[in-house]
């Protein structure tokens, strides 16, 4: 068996290992919240998932666009699963395994490691700065007392969008020898202000639908009172916690995301509500990221 098996191996039973402890300790947050599951609609929550599926298919498409600006050439089947595959790594401790994961899958004679890498730090960044911004938006409208979320949300805000700005990608790309040879020029252009512009675009979208999927999970608890004009408080949660939990390079930002979610909500929905929205959602991602994985895995392994 070779090294690349063995960790191939390695990087599968730490995927398999962080899903299950995010699961059981997801559960066990659950039943401690005393909360009464008779009114909730599971259709709702249902549709909640479908709905982060959504947002998850629009980084993809970035990713893959990505991808090619870097003059590397792999189709939409490859990168669909390697992009869905690898958001299980984000519940590995540190967040490299997202990277790992994706590159490795990738890779091959059309598709060299260190341009997909560079592509998914990009695709990464990309989501980041977009989240903080609408976050640090939202703050400034709605939440001005939240100053410490403002300021660290507005760090985030300028370390990714410099990173990001293609003038910047391109000299770290450069000293990363990320492009190589008589066509490192073309390469480096590739990903520019348009491309970048529709990263933006679509990110965008992304982040609105995951502030839906909060919306759905908590209008789906039956008596909790939210509507529409609750909408930019569920956005403000899901854009600021997430970032913060990747900030914190906990896996999946455990305990990150909650902390949080449950003040923002708690203010308008009460401290119960708000500990199991805080808490269903995290399992409704996770349920998405499982569903589909296993379905692209499976159905690539028939063909």
């Amino acid at each position: 068996m070779s090294w690349i098996q063995l960790f191939r191996i390695f990087v599968a039973i730490s995927v398999v290992a962080a899903v299950i402890y995010t699961a059981i300790h997801t559960a066990n947050q659950l039943a401690e919240s005393k909360f009464d599951f008779s009114n909730v609609n599971l259709i709702w929550w249902g549709i909640a998932v479908a709905v982060y599926i959504g947002a998850m298919s629009l980084s993809w498409l970035f990713w893959h666009r990505a991808l090619h600006a870097l003059g590397q050439v792999a189709s939409l089947k490859r990168t669909l699963l390697a992009f869905f595959a690898s958001q299980l790594g984000k519940y590995v401790p540190g967040k490299a395994m997202v990277v790992v994961i994706r590159t490795d899958m990738v890779r091959g004679d059309q598709v060299r490691t260190a341009p997909a890498a560079a592509s998914v730090f990009n695709e990464t960044l990309t989501w980041l700065f977009v989240g903080s911004a609408i976050g640090c938006l939202l703050i400034m409208i709605q939440f001005r007392d939240q100053t410490m979320l403002l300021i660290s949300a507005g760090i985030l805000t300028l370390i990714a969008g410099g990173l990001t700005c293609p003038p910047v990608f391109k000299q770290i790309a450069k000293r990363l020898s990320v492009a190589k040879g008589r066509n490192a020029k073309q390469i480096l252009d590739g990903l520019n202000m348009p491309t970048m512009a529709t990263g933006w675009l679509l990110m965008s979208i992304g982040w609105c639908l995951n502030g839906f999927s909060l919306w759905l999970v908590i209008y789906g608890m039956g008596d909790s009172g939210i509507t529409m004009g609750d909408y930019p408080l569920t956005l403000a949660c899901v854009c600021l916690a997430t970032v913060a939990g990747f900030v914190s390079l906990l896996p999946g930002g455990i305990g990150v995301r909650e902390l949080v979610m449950i003040p923002l909500l708690g203010a308008r929905f009460g401290s119960v509500t708000a500990v199991v929205a805080a808490v269903v959602i995290r399992l409704v991602w996770l349920s998405a990221e499982l569903l589909t994985s296993g379905i692209i895995y499976v159905s690539s392994k028939k063909k």
